[in-house]
């Protein structure tokens, strides 16, 4: 008598859609292929044709939105290299200064590069006049020089104020 193999009975969604995010959890933890289909019991192939589909399907967000959400991702890593940093350890540095080139990278995806025109140089010099005129008009006020305080001055003058 020959043993004949039965059928496997076919997954519902909700079984495939686990099995899908239980592959790709794996994946992100560094299992290969192999090893995947050896705990799911399905072929290497299967596998691949799974992770195919899933990343063919995938609706990708637009440039800003993905970088947003690569902001957002970044943040708690940010934190914590930046506390270990803080806290001395020299193997955090690295790691930090890699975030902070990843931030930069999906910052400038976001950010629009800023153009300095000739109405921005002509506000920035109007204020500048506009701060000038007032500082040679409190010069000229003899009451705000009186309030305002002696200068400190070197040598022995400091040390008998003491």
């Amino acid at each position: 008598m020959e043993q004949t193999k039965k059928p496997r009975r076919r997954l519902n969604i909700l079984a495939r859609t686990a099995r899908t995010k239980r592959i790709f959890q794996r994946l992100r933890e560094g299992w290969a292929y192999d090893d995947i289909a050896k705990e799911e019991r399905l072929s290497a192939e299967r596998v691949r044709q799974i992770v195919g589909q899933v990343l063919e399907n995938r609706v990708l967000d637009r440039g800003e939105d993905h970088a947003h959400l690569q902001l957002e991702r970044l943040r708690p890593a940010l934190r914590l290299a930046g506390e270990a940093v803080a806290r001395g350890e020299l193997k955090a540095i690295g790691p930090l200064i890699k975030l902070i080139d990843r931030l930069d990278k999906h910052q400038g995806s976001i950010v629009k590069p800023f153009a300095y025109t000739d109405d921005h140089r002509k506000r920035l010099l109007d204020k500048l006049n506009f701060m000038a005129a007032n500082l040679a008009e409190d010069e000229k006020d003899p009451v705000l020089k009186s309030e305002a305080p002696e200068p400190k001055r070197e040598g022995a003058d400091a040390s008998s104020a003491i």
